[in-house]
Parts: C-alpha cells; sequence; structure tokens
C-alpha cells in the first residue's frame, strides 16, 4: 500500500477514527483533507480512549508526520487545546503540522453560524455542530476568507482583516450581534502564531516528495459521502466534499497517485442532523441500536453529544457511495453491535411510487421513498472476541457477504469492537 484514501460510506460517524488509527501503525503520512472539529473521530488504544477532531487520527504514531491540509479549515484555538490535551497525556505532538493554504475559523464564523442554524425555518434545520464551518467555507469560496499562513505575515494579515471585518460586523448586526475589530483579530492572531508558528508549512514538498519516495500515504476523510456538499443530502450536508475525489483536491494529490480507496462503513446505519434517511427506525428498536455494544460504543455524537438517528443497513447507499467514491475496498465497523439482533433487516432498493430505484436520488426525491429490505438471521453469539474470519458465526460470514455484494467491493477489515486489536483482517490491502 502507497496511498491510501479513506473515506465515509454513509452519513459520517462510521469509524473512520479507528480505522486511521489502526493503517497509521505502519504509515509515514496522515493527512486530513477536509472539514474541521466538527469532526469526531473516537479512537481506542493501548494510551486509552481519544476524541479528536482536528487533529489526525495518525498522532499515537510518533514516526508519522501528520497534517492538516490544504482542504480543511481551522480554528487554531481549537487546534492548540487539543494539542494540549493529548500532550497532557504524555501523547508526542511534534509530528504535527498544518498547511499554510487552509483556512482559518475566526470566532465571528462561530457566532453566525449558530445564528443561522436559529434562523432557519422550523424543519429545514441543517443540523451545524455550529463550529464555524459553514461560514468559514463560503467566506473561502468567495474569495475573501484568511489562510492560516496569513498569521505569518502580520501586515498582509491586518490588509485582509480590514476588508472582511465591515462585511463580518453587518452580517452580526443582521443578527443583534456584537461587532468585532480588527484589532482584537490581530492580538488573537498574534497569539497563535507564537505558539504554533513553526508547525505552519508548505506543503506541496512534504507530499510530493512522500509520494515520490513511495511512502505510505493515509488521507483521512470526516463525516460521509452522504454529507457531501454536491452528492449528499444538499442542504442537510457540510460544506466540503469527504470523498475520494475531494480527499485529492484537499490533500494536493493527483488521482493517478491514490493507489487504494477504502470505504469505511458501519454494520447497521446512523445519522447526525436533519435530512432524509430512508432506513430510520423509532422507539424502542432504534434506542436498542444506540445503545447495544460497549459504552463507548454507544451512539452519540463525539463532538456534540447529540443522539445519531439509527437505521439498518442501506445497500443502495452504498452502492452509490462505492459507485462515487471507486471504492476499492471497505472496512466494517461495529458488527458486534448487532450481536444480540434474533434478525436483521438489509435495505436493497427504494419504492418510489410503482418504481423501484437501485441509486440514491436527490434529496428531495429521498424523503419520498420507502425502503426495501431483505431479511436476515442474526448470530445471537458474542463477536467481540473474534479475531479471525473463521471465528465469525455463520450468519454473521453470510451477513457480511451481502454487504460486500450491494458495496461492489471486498471487505478488507471487519471491527468488532473499539479496541485495536478488535479489527479482523480479511484480506491484505
Amino acid at each position: 500500500m502507497t496511498v491510501v484514501a479513506v473515506v465515509g460510506a454513509q452519513w459520517g460517524d462510521e469509524g473512520k477514527g479507528r480505522t486511521v488509527d489502526y493503517l497509521a501503525q505502519n504509515a509515514d503520512l496522515v493527512i486530513r483533507f477536509q472539514g474541521g472539529d466538527n469532526a469526531g473521530h473516537t479512537v481506542v488504544n493501548e494510551r486509552g480512549e481519544w476524541k479528536l477532531h482536528i487533529v489526525p487520527s495518525g498522532i499515537f504514531n510518533p514516526l508519522a508526520t501528520c497534517l492538516i491540509g490544504a482542504g480543511t479549515v481551522v480554528n487554531l484555538g481549537v487546534m492548540i487545546e487539543e494539542l494540549t490535551r493529548l500532550e497532557a497525556r504524555g501523547v508526542d505532538t511534534s509530528n504535527l503540522v498544518v498547511d499554510k493554504r487552509a483556512h482559518l475559523i475566526l470566532p465571528f464564523h462561530r457566532q453566525l453560524d449558530g445564528a443561522e442554524e436559529a434562523a432557519r425555518t422550523a424543519g429545514w434545520e441543517v443540523g451545524t455542530t455550529q463550529r464555524g464551518i459553514g461560514p468559514t467555507y463560503a467566506d473561502k469560496a468567495a474569495r475573501h476568507g484568511i489562510r492560516v499562513g496569513d498569521i505569518l505575515r502580520p501586515d498582509r494579515l491586518r490588509a485582509r482583516l480590514e476588508m472582511l471585518v465591515p462585511r463580518k460586523n453587518r452580517e452580526l448586526a443582521f443578527f443583534g450581534l456584537p461587532e468585532v475589530s480588527v484589532d482584537e483579530l490581530m492580538v488573537l492572531c498574534q497569539g497563535w502564531r507564537q505558539i504554533i508558528g513553526e508547525r505552519i508549512v508548505d506543503a506541496v514538498p512534504l507530499v510530493r516528495d512522500a509520494i515520490a519516495e513511495g511512502k505510505v500515504v493515509l488521507l483521512e476523510g470526516q463525516l460521509g459521502i452522504m454529507r457531501d456538499l454536491d452528492w449528499g443530502i444538499y442542504p442537510y450536508s457540510t460544506s466540503s466534499s469527504p470523498t475520494a475525489g475531494g480527499a485529492c483536491v484537499g490533500a494536493g494529490i493527483p488521482p493517478s497517485a491514490v493507489d487504494r480507496v477504502l470505504g469505511v462503513v458501519k454494520a447497521f446505519s446512523t445519522s447526525v442532523g436533519g435530512g432524509p434517511f430512508p432506513t430510520e427506525v423509532h422507539g424502542d428498536l432504534a434506542e436498542r441500536l444506540r445503545s447495544a455494544g460497549p459504552k463507548i460504543g454507544h451512539e452519540y455524537g463525539a463532538t456534540t453529544g447529540r443522539p445519531r438517528r439509527c437505521g439498518w443497513f442501506d445497500g443502495v447507499a452504498i452502492g452509490y457511495a462505492s459507485w462515487l467514491n471507486g471504492f476499492t475496498g471497505i472496512s466494517v465497523t461495529k458488527l458486534d453491535v448487532l450481536d444480540g439482533f434474533e434478525e436483521l433487516k438489509l435495505c436493497v432498493a427504494y419504492r418510489l411510487g410503482d418504481q423501484v430505484l437501485d441509486y440514491v436520488p436527490d434529496t428531495a426525491t429521498q424523503e419520498e421513498v420507502e425502503p426495501v429490505y431483505e431479511t436476515w438471521p442474526g448470530w445471537l453469539s458474542d463477536t467481540s472476541g473474534c479475531r479471525t474470519w473463521a471465528d465469525l458465526p455463520a450468519n454473521a460470514q453470510r451477513y457480511l457477504r451481502r454487504i460486500e455484494e450491494l458495496a461492489r467491493a471486498p471487505i478488507w477489515f471487519v471491527s468488532v469492537g473499539p479496541e485495536r486489536d478488535q479489527i479482523i483482517v480479511v484480506r491484505g490491502m
């Protein structure tokens, strides 16, 4: 393996962090390629349980360089707090750097994020984490954003802020929020520069040389395809592209350099935030899915703590994700959560009136579809101690093979718990 893109194959929260942590033990470079600290990657290893938000999940390998890439948006205050927490527990973070081209999340972005969400009409809430991600990407797209590298050039930074702040103050005033000043933002950025200035790099030679030398590079995504800005459930989406194509853009890597695309998918479905979710279940069944498995596996957002919406596995969505990303393999997580179910359902198509769809339609149409299910027998036995494919119950193997068929990609890994050693290697990458 040389360059592997690890991307979410559902609505996010699939277990990408634990997958990257596992793979990163043999990696040379790990790149977070999009999103911001709205990510919540939970990692459990010999050092304990960790919730990472902007720091790449490869941070626990001191020999791997961890890069926060150009496609991300970064609240440097949050990043510094996260590094401080890691270091307080004995983790060496000297291997982390951030690309000059990443965009800065500033305090007014978070204020506006919360105000805009509160102002949305009931039923049209996006479910944003209110971390300022969307407003920062909006400024980036409008070409008046502030980049991380700008804090190294105070004169340039002040000039950029003097253009941006009046615009932002008008937006803040619209929502009745207090204005900000260029001077206070300059002081804030000066503090960031003093603490992390040496970590700010131009990533082009770093990434180019790593690939040229045949080093192992992991591209770590955040959220999943169903939250993609173009192909997800817009407008209930994120503001970037958590796809394999987005990985190339956000990390600064040509598509031809990516050798493998690993889609990470839960053995069932979850979603946080608004929008259609065809296989969603409610009541006792939803609570059973949400609360099964080990304590850290409970379905609550690592960033927000919000309970996740739960549902049966959506085979239409995984086929869609596989096509758009070009999966060469998948990693199925949280199989152990299903250990106590007598029977399981797999969605294999959507019904729309008298039509049967084998693809994910646009958002408005998704709101009208009904899932077409297959029913599969459960295995009613503990899989958390399984370490090989042969150890898995026969019904679990059959269930997984059906997921493999729907994904049109081979299963590389199956996780049966949160610990690093609770990953079954089904076939080599």
